[in-house]
């Protein structure tokens, strides 16, 4: 018999909202470990199902709260600033971003549709598949490029403001 928590992500190091970057960096790190936990929850629905719903349910719990706010933090406190700073191919690299975050939303609303239902084992690793792809991509392009144009043009005033912006949301 396998455990649940052999299916669940670790907690990681938590960071402060004080440093939005390393903030964001961190979320990303998180992000990971919930997409880690969807995969192999994936891999145990037909033999270990309960344990896996659990998983998929606390991945889930991670990905509507930090993960919705994590998005919000980017498209709308990051993007917005920096945009208006950035040479036309760095702007369609964040169009990209965005795009990106808008495909997630939909593998991950159809995954969220379908993961319990016995019958679409198949269908919710594809979906798992998909996604964990998109966002690794994703996560590694924003972890460098997203991360070095922010570095290089967002100012230590605006970062503040920044991270109150995300303190603000989480507070809501």
């Amino acid at each position: 018999m396998i455990r649940a928590e052999a299916l669940f992500a670790k907690k990681s190091e938590r960071s402060s909202l004080d440093a939005p970057l390393e903030h964001l960096k961190a979320c990303h790190r998180r992000i990971e470990e919930r997409l880690d936990t969807m995969e192999r929850a994936a891999e145990f629905l037909e033999t270990h199902r309960e344990q896996a719903l659990e998983a998929f349910e606390s991945a889930f719990r991670f990905m509507d709260t930090s993960g919705e706010l994590h998005t919000e933090d980017e498209e709308l406190s990051i993007f917005p600033r920096l945009k208006p700073l950035l040479e036309a191919g760095e702007r369609t690299y964040l169009a990209g971003l965005e795009h990106d975050h808008a495909e997630a939303h939909q593998l991950y609303t159809r995954l969220k549709q379908v993961y319990a239902q016995p019958d679409q084992t198949v269908q919710v690793k594809d979906l798992v598949s998909r996604l964990t792809a998109l966002y690794r991509a994703h996560i590694a392009s924003e972890d460098d490029a997203l991360q070095s144009y922010a570095a290089q043009h967002l100012p230590q005033d605006v970062l503040q403001t920044i991270a109150g912006e995300m303190k603000a949301r989480r507070n809501r």
